[in-house]
């Protein structure tokens, strides 16, 4: 692994623990640990299925997406989808989305490059979470905490930012390779056309609805019922520590939570999210501290089993060597 990507795992994990700590100082342990002791595990069964068809259902969409650069069985787009996503989990880089890529081109001849456009659009998809967000806010009575504002602010700035540059790629396609030739004139003739010939073939790949509109609808679709199955799986996981919270407000919450991960986060989550189910649902829905952090402790052990499972599984059918690729700091998407 490069000394640069060790070092920033390093500090994430220092971070995660620091967030940890002062997440264990603020919260009654043995509380949590009684709460999580009561748990009812019917309804812990129904919450991971639920989990799982939400992964499912997005894989399916990004299936879609990939439709005109191959035609690929939709249960290899979901394993590909989950490889992915463990290293996402356990390396919080990206890394992830490259190596769905390299799936895709290991297994089905498509070169990465062709292949990362349909993954920039599905993780645009993604960020259409944040209007279901702001069209809820009219409905619930929440306090709007000066972090959960901030929150709202950087995802609503990420989601502007890609729906920006997935809506020019399509309508003015012409426009925004001419503006990266002028923005990187100053480079070598040598680095900058082939910097731009990469551009151009990324951008040209982002036009994947022209003529086919229908995709976009079904797409569209796909996101509303993937929010809506992560909403049922975390309102399950309430209903199984015995906390009555309405549908629409655990569907607020966790989309929120969901759309977090957009932002900078430490390994596997460590601690950001114990925080953030704080911030939203004790300071916004007043949810007290200790059944908040046990909900989350709790599904933050169950989550990481699902994807480490279902995530290790994927990689060896998929291609393992993707694994030794990147601990030893090779550039997987030359590979």
């Amino acid at each position: 692994m490069s000394r640069k990507r060790l070092i920033f795992l390093i500090g994430g994990l220092i971070l995660g623990l620091v967030l940890i700590f002062f997440w264990l100082r603020s919260i009654d342990v043995n509380a949590v640990l009684a709460s999580i002791r009561q748990v009812q595990p019917n309804l812990v069964v129904w919450a991971s299925l639920a989990y799982l068809a939400a992964y499912f259902i997005r894989s399916w969409r990004w299936n879609l997406l990939l439709k005109k650069q191959a035609d690929i069985p939709l249960g290899r787009t979901f394993l590909y989808s989950m490889g992915g996503n463990w290293v996402n989990y356990l390396i919080p880089i990206r890394a992830g989305e490259v190596v769905k890529a390299w799936f895709v081109k290991r297994n089905h001849g498509v070169s990465i490059l062709n292949v990362l456009p349909s993954i920039f659009i599905d993780k645009t998809f993604d960020t259409l979470g944040i209007l279901f967000v702001l069209l809820m806010v009219p409905l619930l009575r929440i306090r709007i905490s000066t972090p959960l504002a901030v929150l709202l602010i950087l995802l609503g700035l990420v989601f502007l930012a890609s729906l920006g540059i997935l809506l020019l790629s399509v309508w003015r396609k012409d426009g925004v390779v001419k503006f990266f030739q002028l923005f990187f004139s100053w480079l070598p003739a040598k680095w900058r056309n082939k910097l731009l010939g990469y551009i151009d073939v990324f951008i040209r790949g982002l036009n994947v609805f022209e003529h086919h509109w229908s995709r976009l609808l079904v797409a569209v679709l796909l996101t509303a019922v993937g929010v809506g199955l992560d909403g049922l799986y975390f309102y399950l996981l309430f209903q199984a520590f015995g906390v009555g919270f309405p549908f629409v407000m655990v569907l607020f919450g966790y989309t929120l939570i969901n759309l977090s991960y957009a932002l900078p986060q430490p390994p596997a989550q460590l601690g950001s999210n114990e925080w953030m189910i704080i911030i939203i649902f004790s300071v916004g829905f007043a949810l007290t501290k200790d059944s908040a952090s046990a909900i989350m402790a709790f599904a933050h052990v169950l989550t990481a089993l699902l994807i480490g499972v279902i995530g290790i599984v994927a990689i060896a059918l998929s291609g393992s060597q993707v694994l030794k690729a990147i601990i030893r700091g090779d550039k997987i998407y030359e590979q």
